[in-house]
């Protein structure tokens, strides 16, 4: 009887552990690029980049903002070395999603991004640290929402 019992504890745990491993997460089906990789200023100028989005076909993201579920949005990480951080996110547009109106991003689209570099920042290479914050969903389901990296290279003359 204990051989039945830890054999079908063992196949159980198995299966768990397939059925986790194929199980997809927002960052399966949505990919963030920074554009341009790199950049160059003058302490005391403003800096500008994209972080251009990619969505895979069948899925959505939410608009920054949402209400209802996760909405996109980018933050730099923690020691950002820039002032005054501002994003403009993409509109989105309306769209019914399970008998709510929500505002929603498909296919690519970009987020445009800049920073002011601190007149104290020494010349030289620094490196900027951001995560973008999306949910994916389809026509069935929502994916556990993800963290993106992304990484844009300073350089201060």
């Amino acid at each position: 009887m204990k051989r039945i019992v830890l054999f079908t504890l063992l196949i159980t745990a198995v299966s768990a552990s397939l059925a986790l491993g194929a199980m997809k997460g927002s960052a399966d089906v949505v990919a963030a690029k920074a554009h341009p990789t790199a950049v160059s200023a003058a302490a005391g100028e403003r800096v500008s980049f994209e972080v251009k989005l990619d969505i895979g076909e069948t899925w959505h993201i939410y608009a920054h903002g949402d209400t209802n579920f996760i909405g996109v949005d980018l933050a730099p990480e923690e020691g950002f070395p820039l002032e005054d951080f501002q994003a403009v996110y993409p509109a989105g547009h309306e769209k019914e999603f399970f008998g709510d109106m929500v505002v929603m991003i498909e296919g690519q689209d970009v987020i445009k991004a800049s920073a002011l570099v601190p007149a104290a920042l020494p010349a030289g290479e620094h490196e900027l640290a951001f995560s973008v914050t999306v949910q994916a969903c389809d026509d069935k389901v929502c994916l556990a929402p993800a963290f993106l990296p992304v990484v844009v290279k300073l350089k201060v003359e």
